[in-house]
C-alpha cells in the first residue's frame, strides 16, 4: 500500500455518498434472483453488531488486517460491522464518505453459504463529535452491538466516546499496540471492557491451570515469596495479563488454604529467547518454572512442590486473531 493512503482508501468497498449506503445495501441483498432460487438475504440473519474504530495512528495495512479478521469473524457469527476511519489534518477538506463492502462466502454446498456486510466511514476527525449519530443510524438497532477500539487515544475515548460504548455489550481493545494510558480509562462498566491479549493467552491458562490443578492449594500458596513473568517485545500485554491471571488464582488458593498471601508480583521486559516466562519463587526449595518459546506451541513447565521434581512438554499457543476476538467478545 501507498505511504499517502489513508485508512479509509486501504479498504475494499464501494464508495458511494454516507445517505446512500443502507438504501444501497437493502437493494442489494433483494437483488433479482430467480424465483426458485432464494435470495441472498436468507443468508444474513446477523446476530450483532460489531463497530471496528480506527484511530489515526493506525496505518493502512494494519487496518486492512484488523478488517480482515472482523470479516473472517463474520462469516462464523453473521453481524454488521460498521468501520469508523478517520482522515488527519491532510485531509480536512475531505466530507464524511461511505463505503459499501457485502460479500457471500459458499461452502461445500449451498446451504453452507454466509454473507456479511461492512458499512465504513471515512470522517474528518473534526467531525469525531458526531459519530454516534451516524453510527446509530447505521446498526441494526434490535441487536447487541459491540465496540472495538483500535489505537484510539485514551484521552480521546474518555473525551468522546464513553457516552456511546455504555449501550455496547462490550467494549475490546489490545493493549499490546495501545498506549499504557488505555488501562487507566474509566470505562462505564469496567466489566464489559476486555483486553484481546487477555483472550490471546485463553490456552495457556487452560494448561497452566490443568497442570496446576493436581497440588494442594497449600502446597501452592503457602511460603510463596515472589511470582515474576518475563517477556520480549510484543507481549507486553500478555505477559500483564498472565501476571493478572495467576495473582487471582494464587489468591483463590491461600483462601482456600486459609492462608495470608505475602507475596511480590512482578512483571519485566527481558531479551531471553522466550517469548514468555514465568517463575514462582519460595522460602523453601519449592520452585515452578513455566516458559514457551519465541515461535511455534513449544513450552515446558518445570516445578517442584516438595513432592519431586517435575519436567513437562507442552504444547501450546495463543489464540489466532479470529479466535481471539470469539473469545474476546462472547466467553472472556
Amino acid at each position: 500500500m501507498t505511504e499517502d493512503m489513508t485508512i479509509f482508501d486501504a479498504l475494499p468497498g464501494q464508495l458511494m455518498d454516507v445517505s446512500e449506503v443502507t438504501h444501497s445495501l437493502t437493494q442489494m441483498w433483494a437483488g433479482t434472483v430467480n424465483p426458485d432460487q432464494e435470495a441472498p438475504s436468507e443468508f444474513r440473519a446477523s446476530q450483532m453488531n460489531i463497530v471496528l474504530h480506527f484511530g489515526l495512528k493506525t496505518s493502512p495495512d494494519e487496518a486492512f488486517d484488523r478488517f480482515n479478521t472482523a470479516i473472517a469473524f463474520a462469516q462464523r457469527y453473521p453481524c454488521r460491522i460498521v468501520v469508523l476511519c478517520p482522515m488527519g489534518r491532510e485531509s480536512s477538506d475531505r466530507l464524511l464518505q461511505g463505503k459499501l463492502f457485502a460479500q457471500c462466502y459458499v461452502g461445500s454446498s449451498m446451504r453452507d453459504m454466509c454473507c456479511c456486510e461492512a458499512l465504513m466511514l471515512g470522517y474528518p476527525t473534526r467531525e469525531a463529535g458526531f459519530l454516534a449519530n451516524q453510527v446509530s443510524i447505521w446498526l441494526e438497532n434490535d441487536l447487541p452491538t459491540y465496540h472495538w477500539f483500535n489505537r484510539i487515544p485514551a484521552e480521546r475515548i474518555t473525551g468522546m466516546h464513553l457516552d456511546f460504548v455504555k449501550r455496547c455489550r462490550r467494549v475490546i481493545y489490545d493493549s499490546d499496540i495501545e498506549e499504557a494510558d488505555i488501562l487507566k480509562v474509566k470505562w462505564p462498566r469496567p466489566e464489559a471492557a476486555v483486553d484481546l491479549a487477555h483472550a490471546r493467552i485463553l490456552p495457556i491458562r487452560q494448561s497452566l491451570g490443568q497442570f496446576l490443578s493436581r497440588y494442594e492449594t497449600a502446597k501452592l500458596a503457602g511460603g510463596l515469596q515472589g511470582v515474576q513473568v518475563r517477556y520480549t517485545d510484543g507481549r507486553e500485554g500478555e505477559a500483564r495479563n498472565l501476571l493478572k491471571w495467576t495473582e487471582s488464582c494464587l489468591q483463590a488458593c491461600a483462601k482456600d488454604a486459609k492462608l495470608d498471601l505475602n507475596t511480590e508480583f512482578t512483571q519485566h521486559k527481558s531479551e531471553c529467547s522466550n517469548c514468555l516466562e514465568i517463575e514462582w519463587t519460595y522460602d523453601d526449595s519449592r520452585h515452578f518454572l513455566w516458559t514457551h518459546e519465541n515461535k511455534g506451541l513449544d513450552a515446558r513447565v518445570t516445578a517442584d512442590f516438595g513432592s519431586g521434581r517435575v519436567s513437562t512438554p507442552m504444547q501450546v499457543g495463543f489464540l489466532e486473531p479470529v479466535n481471539a476476538l470469539a473469545e474476546a467478545l462472547f466467553f472472556n
